[in-house]
């Protein structure tokens, strides 16, 4: 069904968006927030360990609001967290409304994608379908390098960008966010448009019907 479809998509979008950002955060904290070594390793830490403890708790949240509700919110999230980690050199401001909104949204990302997987796909698709996930999944990784290294080269370990119209400095760093903000905004006209309400693969269609009394006597 073309839900599956858009689960495939969505997966690798954000994988892109997710791997780019996770390869950037400690040089951006670093370089752009100011944190030595080891306070940078410390809050990649701990907000990796909250990312685990939300996406433990999504669980209950996708039942209560639905696969496609889950979705779009988690992808909300996402895109305001990186907005703010892209545009502000704040360090407060990055973290709070940033760097821990962001495992809110990414918890809420990887549990709904399983889930949607099993619920878009039939019994006899479920094991292919999860296969083309992981395959999706290193493609994705795969794309992460080739981004994160030409960006690198192209403004320099230490460059800028200036962005048109609106004169913003932006380091090599804040440019990787760009780019895993633009992968992310992607994915909200993509699920909003092809995820329906309610939508489930049933293997009702690939069933037999039940032969009417008599039926096979009269055939005889």
């Amino acid at each position: 069904m073309p839900e599956l479809w858009v689960t495939f998509a969505v997966k690798f979008l954000g994988i892109v968006a997710y791997s780019v950002m996770n390869s950037t955060i400690v040089l951006w904290l670093s370089y752009d927030l100011g944190y030595n070594d080891e306070n940078a390793g410390y809050l990649v830490a701990a907000w990796s360990a909250s990312m685990t403890i939300f996406t433990i708790l999504v669980g209950s949240l996708t039942d209560a609001i639905g696969l496609r509700k889950a979705f779009l919110l988690g992808v909300w999230i996402c895109v305001a967290a990186r907005l703010v980690m892209t545009f502000t050199t704040m360090p407060w401001l990055a973290l709070v409304g940033g760097l821990l909104p962001l495992a809110i949204g990414e918890a809420l990302g990887t549990p709904v994608l399983v889930a949607a997987t099993r619920r878009y796909s039939t019994t006899a698709q479920r094991s292919i379908s999860f296969s083309i996930i992981y395959v999706v999944m290193n493609v994705a990784f795969l794309t992460k390098g080739y981004i994160f290294d030409f960006v690198r080269q192209w403004r320099g370990e230490h460059g800028f960008l200036v962005l048109p119209l609106i004169e913003i400095r932006l380091s090599t760093y804040r440019t990787l966010f760009l780019a895993s903000l633009l992968f992310e905004v992607v994915l909200l006209p993509l699920v909003y448009f092809g995820v329906r309400e309610g939508a489930e693969a049933t293997d009702e269609a690939s069933r037999s019907r039940p032969s009417r009394p008599g039926s096979r006597a009269r055939d005889c």
